[in-house]
């Protein structure tokens, strides 16, 4: 009988750690190089050993999509009542249905749950098949660390033991066999009770992003390394010297146990976790208790505090769509020979003279531009936006004039 326990142990060690390698042209190449390194190195004896879950629960994880934010760099498309991940922005699928998408290349329909406010639940509905038991609600934005706690808790308690997933709901990722690979590398850390993010190899030095310092010199199988630090957005020359030693832009993907997530949350933020484990399974007392917590990102009030944390190096293209000059880098193939983007469908347009231009319509009119360049224009049924790529940063400051004037408000809804 020993001896047979023994024989099943090694065989459930050894399926713990296999792993696909995987290989791409230009940076994909480049990433996936790096997972191949991360994975040839023998762990640090000092790591902790791999604790699996035995629950039946624990089979397949449990994907959280975080969908509560404005996205009002994307006004006019973007409004209070239809955010951007409610919007079609790269292509004919809403960004909510591109993700939930994703998801399903690793895990099961039953298992993929919403995060975001109640007013936006119906708009969801609408036109997503979510049913009411798959929605985390958080009766107010609190950042990420709350709802992400309040879901931990809850996701926990339904499936016992088994790892969570957490995707923002505004990304673009491509192609998806690469990503479920690297959610495949990441669970297994995940399951050995690490906290785990996935880190994009930069394209570019970027101020806009955060960037994972990883310590190269404590390699995790099957791919990735222990987290030295976060570093927040930093300026362009900064950036550029994290690109050139190798950090990695934080995505915002993570994955972890339930269990692990609530015990650091119990160790860092307890402030946070202790009023949700009181109330989580009432929506009355909830919503008195939420608007008190703290309004805190799941990095700065978890990430960059915990001893847990690890990096699993992505080898799969990434864009966090942040604005509408994202087009430029995901649809950069479409674009004509002097660089004009034209996003919409069914749409005619013609240029003259033209350059660098991005062109979002709504209709069927002729779009036509003539000697204009870097200029981004976005067509709603309602309203119009024209700006320079260079001001488009400023569109918040637009939007927090237009609220000024009451007869403006309905364009903002």
């Amino acid at each position: 009988m020993a001896t047979a326990k023994k024989a099943k142990n090694l065989k459930n060690l050894k399926n713990l750690k296999e792993s696909k390698k995987s290989s791409n042209s230009g940076n994909k190449k480049k990433a996936a190089g790096l997972a191949k390194t991360a994975s040839a190195k023998k762990a640090p004896a000092k790591q902790a050993p791999a604790k699996k879950a035995t629950s039946a629960n624990a089979s397949k994880p449990v994907v959280l999509i975080m969908a509560g934010g404005k996205g009002e760099r994307f006004w006019p498309r973007s409004t209070v009542s239809t955010p951007k991940q409610l919007q079609k922005i790269y292509s004919n699928k809403t960004l909510l249905q591109e993700t939930i998408d994703r998801a399903r290349a690793f895990t099961s329909a039953d298992r993929i749950f919403i995060g975001c406010n109640p007013s936006l639940k119906k708009a969801i509905q609408k036109g997503h098949k979510i049913p009411d038991a798959q929605f985390v609600l958080e009766p107010e934005g609190r950042n990420t660390a709350p709802i992400i706690a309040l879901a931990a808790l809850q996701l926990e308690s339904r499936f016992p033991g088994s790892v969570q997933v957490i995707l923002s709901a505004d990304h673009f990722i491509q192609p998806l066999d690469r990503f479920a690979e690297s959610m495949k590398a990441g669970m297994t850390l995940a399951q050995q009770d690490y906290l785990v993010t996935c880190g994009i190899v930069p394209t570019r030095p970027d101020p806009g992003y955060g960037y994972i310092q990883p310590r190269k010199s404590e390699v995790l199988k099957p791919a990735g390394w222990m987290i030295e630090q976060f570093h927040e957005k930093p300026d362009i020359e900064k950036a550029a010297g994290y690109v050139k030693d190798g950090f990695l832009w934080n995505s915002g993907i993570f994955l972890w146990k339930g269990s692990v997530i609530l015990e650091e949350f119990r160790k860092h933020a307890p402030e946070i976790l202790q009023p949700l484990e009181k109330t989580y399974k009432s929506a009355a007392a909830l919503k008195k208790v939420f608007p008190t917590l703290p309004e805190q990102p799941i990095d700065i009030a978890i990430m960059e505090r915990s001893q847990r944390r690890a990096v699993v190096p992505a080898s799969f293209q990434w864009d966090d769509v942040g604005s509408w000059l994202a087009l430029e880098r995901i649809r950069s193939e479409s674009a004509d020979a002097d660089g004009n983007i034209f996003a919409g469908e069914k749409t005619q347009t013609a240029a003259f003279d033209a350059r660098g231009n991005i062109i979002v319509p709504n209709s069927k009119r002729l779009i036509a531009l003539l000697g204009v360049k870097d200029l981004v224009y976005v067509e709603t049924d309602t309203s119009v936006l024209i700006a320079t790529k260079e001001r488009l940063n400023d569109i918040k400051k637009l939007i927090a004039k237009l609220k000024e004037k009451p007869a403006l408000q309905s364009f903002l809804q």
